[in-house]
């Protein structure tokens, strides 16, 4: 899923001509335009229906204000009842819908308001945080939509922002009685963003979205989820730090990633060429991307027998 403004749509449509792309990430401050746009772009898909994801979370992330009000961080949404906050976002995930959105990459499960987090958290305990944000991701569920909890492990007591660095958090066994609390027991109908966290004790310097400890070991053994996971975008600076971009989308598919965010357009077709490329060299398996590619199915509703002429 490459990151891309409302303008870039049309550029990703023609990546969407040739089945190399399961969605976009819209970013910038989208217009009356974006129904159409999104049109637009499904129309092009060769592999049926695509992910239109957004983060929407509310305060200072979100993208759609201008279409549909402010909405309040995290942090100001705890001021209501959690039943409130459900109706609330149920009604903004509908209003997305109706623009042609699939998917809200939102709510935050971090406990606490490290570097990069702030008011994004709803809080500083990992039971208010389990209360709201489950309370938030049910409703927009019910408002039609994916949403994708994030960010695996927990980057709400790491000391970096990874948009610009690699942070560290806690070592595993303090963040399995307090950060990892939110993740147990994630209801049915909700993805998982792994976040670009090194996680002592479990990631060995590596951030956990490229960690197989982290997600095939820790988010779908000991914690159970057979959901689809995202990376975070893949061009942050807490990957660069560790692998090129295209390295860096074989190692999350391998860790157990089923939808990558890839940087921009630009970043397709060689990520693409490094897949196949790691398939021929053993570095991929091909039973792990057909999992991947099951679940993404599954989640845009796609029949794969259906694409098959």
């Amino acid at each position: 899923m490459p990151v891309v403004e409302q303008v870039g749509l049309a550029e990703a449509a023609a990546l969407a001509e040739r089945g190399l792309v399961g969605g976009v990430v819209v970013i910038g401050t989208p217009d009356e335009g974006i129904v159409e746009a999104v049109a637009g772009l499904q129309d092009a898909s060769t592999t049926a229906s695509l992910v239109i994801a957004v983060d929407e979370e509310g305060g200072t992330v979100q993208r759609l204000d201008g279409l549909l009000g402010r909405l309040p961080s995290a942090h100001g949404l705890t001021e209501l009842e959690p039943r409130q906050v459900q109706v609330v976002v149920a009604d903004r995930a509908a209003a997305m819908a109706d623009l042609g959105f699939t998917m809200n990459l939102a709510p935050v499960l971090d406990v606490g308001a490290g570097p990069g987090i702030g008011s994004r958290s709803f809080g500083d305990e990992p039971g208010v945080v389990t209360t709201y944000g489950r309370a938030f991701a049910e409703g927009v569920r019910e408002g039609g939509l994916v949403p994708v909890v994030k960010h695996f492990p927990g980057h709400g007591r790491a000391d970096a922002d990874s948009h610009d660095d690699l942070p560290v958090t806690p070592p595993l066994e303090e963040m399995e009685a307090f950060d990892l609390l939110p993740w147990r027991g994630l209801p049915d109908g909700v993805a998982v963003m792994v976040g670009h966290l090194d996680v002592p004790g479990l990631t060995d310097g590596m951030p956990a979205s490229l960690s197989p400890a982290a997600v095939d070991g820790l988010l779908r053994g000991e914690l159970g989820f057979d959901g689809v996971v995202v990376t975070d975008d893949l061009a942050m600076g807490a990957v660069e730090e560790v692998a090129t971009m295209p390295k860096a989308a074989v190692l999350a598919l391998a860790a157990g990633a089923d939808l990558l965010i890839t940087g921009g357009v630009d970043d397709v077709i060689p990520v693409a060429w490094e897949v196949v490329t790691a398939l021929d060299d053993g570095r991929l398996a091909t039973a792990r991307l057909d999992e991947a590619v099951e679940r993404v199915f599954a989640l845009r509703g796609v029949d794969p027998c259906t694409l098959v002429g």
